[in-house]
């Protein structure tokens, strides 16, 4: 059972709810590339790894929803799907961003 980012709000949780879903994210991506949504969500994800974890880029809550729309078409593709751990690591992964900084590391 996933467990939320809002109940371990650290960095290195960060980083493993973004690995998983970026490893899930590749492999929806593999399965369906023409799917313009996979694609989207997998690309937005590397750049998010890249950007903010890697480079310690800051963005506003608003910059990030305007640079990374994931958290909106997450919400929009999987409306109706509960309890599913791929949706709510994509939200909150999308949560995240603005807060990534400010995180503690553990």
């Amino acid at each position: 059972m996933y467990t939320r980012l809002s109940q371990i709000m650290t960095r290195s949780y960060y980083r493993e709810i973004l690995d998983k879903a970026l490893r899930q994210a590749k492999e929806e991506y593999k399965i369906s590339p023409n799917i313009s949504f996979n694609r989207s969500i997998y690309h937005q994800l590397v750049d998010i790894k890249k950007v903010v974890v890697e480079q310690g880029c800051i963005f506003t809550l608003e910059e990030s929803k305007q640079k990374y729309p994931l958290g909106v078409m997450t919400l929009r593709h999987f409306d109706g799907y509960e309890d599913f751990d791929y949706k709510d690591m994509l939200i909150d992964i999308s949560y995240g961003i603005s807060r990534y900084p400010t995180m503690p590391e553990e």
